[in-house]
């Protein structure tokens, strides 16, 4: 029997066009593609809409990137890499 602590870990769900802006913890504003669900407006179209988040990432076998929408937020929702039309980084406002 396989353990779990046997198994090799499959990145293949992480897009790398979000990885440097997990790496550096910079906040991006994703523009989704037409006709995708957006299930944080209950149903509603992406269609052209905008979404502004930090990157972060799943732990486990097979981690995904996530939508962290606040820098001190404990988790988020996965990014459906296929659903996005552009990244753009933001700029980083500190005080």
């Amino acid at each position: 029997m396989e353990r779990k602590a046997d198994r090799e870990m499959d990145y293949s769900e992480l897009d790398e066009r979000f990885r440097p802006y997990y790496e550096s913890g910079q906040r991006v504003e994703v523009v989704w593609k037409e006709g995708y669900e957006d299930y944080t407006g209950y149903g509603a179209r992406t269609g052209g809409r905008k979404a502004r988040f930090y990157v972060g990432k799943s732990t486990g076998w097979r981690p995904v990137f996530l939508q962290i929408l606040r820098r001190d937020s404990i988790g988020g929702t996965a990014i459906l890499s296929c659903a996005v039309e552009s990244i753009k980084p933001l700029p980083i406002y500190r005080f």
